[in-house]
């Protein structure tokens, strides 16, 4: 049992490395979150699209519209690894979800983007039945 000590204690570092990249990446999607969130006006929506069983490049997207269904932020983290952070795309601004459609290259980029736009709609229906 001695002979494993070592190869038990390299993957117990390891799972605990994991977990403090997990939580940094955490934060940052949190930091992200609020601070989108701190505009006075327009709406947020957020997409995710997973590889199946989980391998392949994850996408999560930060889209925040103004009242005119312009897109005033895009941001997006796609990756494999926890190392992914959130990275705004300039070509977006400013473009309707319509105009930005034909512009998303893979269909999960497509698929998270439908879900943020989804979000958005949602949220603009609650506030008019308000």
């Amino acid at each position: 049992m001695e002979e494993y000590k070592e190869l038990v204690l390299l993957l117990a570092g390891c799972w605990f490395i994991q977990i403090f990249l997990s939580h940094l990446q955490h934060k940052n999607y949190g930091q992200e979150i609020n601070e989108l969130k701190k505009r006075n006006t327009g709406f947020l929506g957020v997409g995710i699209s997973k590889a199946k069983f989980n391998l392949g490049r994850g996408i999560v997207l930060l889209v925040v519209t103004d009242e005119q269904d312009c897109i005033v932020t895009y941001k997006e983290m796609a990756g494999i690894t926890i190392f992914a952070r959130f990275k705004e795309h300039q070509e977006f601004i400013g473009k309707k979800p319509t105009e930005a459609m034909p512009l998303l290259a893979s269909k999960r980029r497509k698929a998270a983007f439908e879900q943020a736009i989804q979000l958005i709609q949602s949220e603009k229906n609650r506030l008019e039945v308000v």
